[in-house]
C-alpha cells in the first residue's frame, strides 16, 4: 500500500510538472502572439545595435527566447512562495500576477521617461507581457492545492498599509535619485523632470503595494529571512528578469541593467528589514 501511494504521488508530480510547462508554453505563445499584434506601436529605434544572441539567431526569436526564460522565472518564483501567500488557490494566483504584471508593466513605462517614447505605445506593448504573465499566475495556482496561508493573511490596519508603502516608495525614491543626480544610470532627470519623478515614485509605491499584497512581512522567519526572500526571490528575480530583455536583445546595456538590478535589489532589501523590523506582528 505504501509503495502504491508513493508511485501515485510521484505520478502526480510528474503529471504536475507537465501541466506547469503547459501553462508556460501556453502563456508564452500568448505573449509572443499579443506582441505581433501590438508590433506597430513598438518602441524599437530603427537599425539599433544588436546584441550578439539577436545577430546569430534575430531579433524575433531572441525575443521569444527571453519570454520563455522570463515566465519559467516568474512560475519558479511562485512554485516556491505559493504555500506562503495570503489566501486560497485562486487567490494566491491573482495576488502574485497583480505583483509581476504591475512591476512588469509599470517597467515598460520607463521607456517614456528614458527614450522619450509615447506613452500610449507604452502602454499597449507593456499590456502586452502583463496579461499573459497574469493569466500564467491564475493557471499555475488551478495546477495544485497549495497550503492555506490563513495564519499569514495581512492584518495591517489602514494606516500601517500607508505607512509601509510610503516607506517603500520614499526608499526607492530616495535611492534611484541618488544614482540619477551622479550619473550611475541612465534617466531622463533633465530631458523629461516631471515623467522621471512620476514613474520612479509610482514604481516604489508598486514595490510597497506587493510587499503588502503578498504579506510578506507575517512570514514565520527571521527578520534578514523575510527580507532577503521578498528583495532577492520574490521582487528581485521577477523585477531582474525583466530588465535584462534589453541587453539580451540589444548591445550597450548590460552595465546599466546590472547597476539597476543591484541597486534596485539593495533598495528594497533595505526598506523591507525596516518594515520587517517594525511592523507589528
Amino acid at each position: 500500500m505504501k509503495s502504491l501511494n508513493v508511485e501515485r504521488e510521484g505520478f502526480m508530480k510528474t503529471g504536475e510538472r507537465i501541466k506547469i510547462i503547459l501553462i508556460i508554453v501556453f502563456c508564452v505563445l500568448l505573449d509572443v502572439f499579443l506582441h505581433m499584434l501590438t508590433a506597430p506601436y513598438g518602441t524599437i529605434p530603427d537599425n539599433p545595435a544588436l546584441s550578439v544572441i539577436s545577430q546569430m539567431i534575430g531579433v524575433e526569436a531572441t525575443a521569444s527566447f527571453w519570454a520563455l526564460l522570463a515566465f519559467s522565472v516568474v512560475a519558479f518564483v511562485y512554485w516556491r512562495i505559493r504555500d506562503d501567500i495570503p489566501g486560497k488557490n485562486v487567490g494566491k494566483g491573482m495576488r502574485y500576477g497583480t505583483v509581476v504584471a504591475s512591476l512588469w508593466f509599470l517597467g515598460m513605462l520607463e521607456g517614456v521617461s528614458l527614450f522619450g517614447n509615447p506613452i500610449i505605445k507604452e502602454v499597449i506593448v507593456g499590456l502586452s507581457d502583463a496579461i499573459p504573465v497574469f493569466l500564467m499566475c491564475l493557471l499555475l495556482s488551478l495546477v495544485s492545492t497549495a497550503k492555506d496561508s490563513v495564519h499569514y493573511q495581512a492584518t495591517l490596519f489602514p494606516r500601517q498599509t500607508c505607512k509601509v508603502i510610503s516607506l517603500f516608495a520614499v526608499q526607492f525614491l530616495a535611492g534611484r535619485y541618488i544614482a540619477y543626480s551622479t550619473g550611475a544610470i541612465k534617466s531622463g532627470i533633465h530631458d523629461m523632470p516631471l515623467e522621471t519623478f512620476a514613474w520612479t515614485l509610482l514604481v516604489g509605491i508598486a514595490i510597497g503595494s506587493s510587499f503588502v499584497l503578498l504579506g510578506n512581512y507575517r512570514h514565520a522567519k527571521s527578520m534578514i529571512h523575510r527580507a532577503g526572500r521578498f528583495s532577492f526571490l520574490i521582487f528581485g528575480m521577477n523585477w531582474a528578469v525583466f530588465l535584462v530583455f534589453m541587453p539580451i536583445l540589444f548591445s550597450g546595456y548590460t552595465t546599466d541593467v546590472f547597476i539597476r538590478i543591484v541597486l534596485d535589489t539593495t533598495l528594497v532589501m533595505i526598506a523591507s528589514c525596516w518594515t520587517n523590523n517594525n511592523v507589528k506582528k
